[in-house]
């Protein structure tokens, strides 16, 4: 009966929207998400997954300060390594590049562009998502959009000559980006592409925050970056690193952050699901020392920790020694401090299993997976906006 339903219900559909691309299928016919490998067990813990997975959209919020930029250089470096664009729309026209070179990120690589509005911003990443199919059309090349940010982005509204300041118009970046993101979705899910979007985090003003409950949030925008956002990260700075350099000043070198998973459609999610990482101005984001930290702490079957001292408990981990290119096995009776352990693990694939076993990371999906969504991507990819012009007429109105 159940085949014989979705059969004569696919038939009528069909007939009624000939260019529908919705397929008719059982659930385990569905393909499951693909993504660029990170190779980093602290951000696969966050993420619950061993990738950041194609098609979907992020969001990356924060006090000022909080590291939203410098994670999005990170993400950028990721892609980079792996052969792929990096677009940066910086809306606040504050971009400091030599802090981005300070960080690991190859800015000849980068495309950086300033919108002068949020309508701008959206429409230019729209442009960018729906021409990779004519320029890329074997998928080859990973893509990473990133929106920085939606609060400092003004809409064409407040910058038009015929308003003043007392003008105002409530909820309008609201129903912009509403509109985008609905729009957005079917052709982003078609591509190797990310779109990071960073928002800045406010006190909110009134309301009951309930007994024990956190400060509540408020975001610029509205919702629908939170609807809309496969994974919602919330940064936090918790201290400064600092130390004194040659004349015996104390000066800054980094800074310590908190990363908390608020949101997640593929895998666990919460304030359970939190890290903390450290940020250094000239190098970026460490993951592994704070991954050796953690594990110290919580996983003592796999890092014992004496104060400062971190000893790895198990046996048989062989990484590759850059420095003579021969095997080695991580000890497991010297203690070291954090970063050195660190710095053997991220050169273990044995420990990073051992790991991920831990965390309990759900595995990759095999080649013939990949390969078989890559052909679905490919085959729903490219579809033209309806009524869109050659003259390409600006897809988000002022609703």
């Amino acid at each position: 009966m159940i085949d014989q339903l979705l059969k004569t219900t696919e038939a009528q559909f069909k007939k009624k929207f000939k260019d529908s691309d919705t397929e008719f299928k059982f659930a385990d016919d569905e393909r499951p998400p693909t993504g660029i490998v990170v190779d980093n067990p602290l951000l696969e813990y966050i993420l619950d997954r061993r990738f950041m997975a194609y098609g979907r959209f992020y969001l990356t919020y924060g006090k000022k300060g909080s590291c939203k930029t410098s994670f999005f250089f990170d993400m950028a470096k990721l892609f980079q390594r792996n052969g792929g664009t990096v677009i940066w729309l910086e809306t606040e026209n504050a971009a400091d590049l030599d802090y981005a070179k300070k960080q690991g990120v190859d800015t000849s690589k980068l495309i950086l562009q300033h919108p002068r509005s949020l309508e701008e911003a959206l429409n230019l990443a729209e442009l960018y998502v729906r021409n990779l199919p004519k320029v890329d059309p074997d998928q080859t090349t990973p893509v990473l959009i990133c929106l920085d940010s939606i609060a400092g982005s003004t809409t064409e509204y407040e910058q038009e000559a015929a308003h003043s300041i007392h003008d105002v118009m409530p909820g309008s970046h609201a129903r912009i980006l509403s509109r985008w993101y609905r729009e957005m979705e079917h052709p982003l899910a078609q591509e190797k592409c990310i779109f990071l979007a960073l928002n800045q985090q406010k006190e909110k003003i009134g309301g009951m925050g309930g007994f024990g409950e956190e400060q509540p949030e408020s975001l610029m925008g509205g919702n629908a970056p939170l609807f809309s956002s496969t994974y919602q990260f919330r940064m936090a700075r918790t201290m400064d690193l600092k130390k004194a350099n040659a004349h015996g000043v104390e000066r800054k070198f980094g800074s310590r952050h908190a990363l908390v998973c608020k949101r997640n459609k593929l895998g666990r999610e919460g304030n359970m699901q939190k890290i903390e990482f450290d940020m250094f101005i000239n190098g970026g984001i460490d993951w592994w020392s704070p991954l050796v930290k953690m594990l110290g702490k919580d996983y003592t079957d796999i890092v014992s920790s004496s104060g400062a001292w971190h000893t790895w408990k198990v046996e048989g981990c062989r990484y590759l020694d850059p420095a003579t290119n021969e095997e080695k096995t991580i000890t497991t009776s010297e203690a070291m401090y954090d970063r050195d352990l660190g710095a053997l693990i991220s050169l273990s694939n044995d420990a990073k299993e051992v790991i991920r076993k831990a965390f309990e990371i759900p595995g990759l999906p095999s080649a013939q997976v990949v390969a078989a969504v890559e052909a679905d991507m490919k085959k729903k990819r490219g579809k033209a906006k309806k009524k869109l012009t050659e003259d390409l007429e600006p897809a988000i109105s002022s609703e």
